[in-house]
């Protein structure tokens, strides 16, 4: 086996991991757990600015 051929096989095996990457990344994005944290996420972020808001107003209101 010559360094070419080495060479070769090596860009092979490159090239199929980038593949086996691209196809785990597209798995993870598109995955019905990752539509649903993200929806998760947004609730929560929303949850968290009205609960700020409420504080906001009830330290408002204790002020008076």
């Amino acid at each position: 086996m010559s360094l070419s051929d080495i060479f070769v096989s090596l860009m092979d095996i490159i090239e199929n991991l980038i593949d086996k990457i691209k196809s785990l990344i597209d798995i993870l994005v598109n995955s019905p757990f990752t539509r649903e944290f993200r929806q998760f996420t947004r609730e929560f972020e929303q949850f968290t600015r009205e609960f700020e808001q409420f504080t906001r107003e009830f330290e408002q209101f204790t002020r008076e």
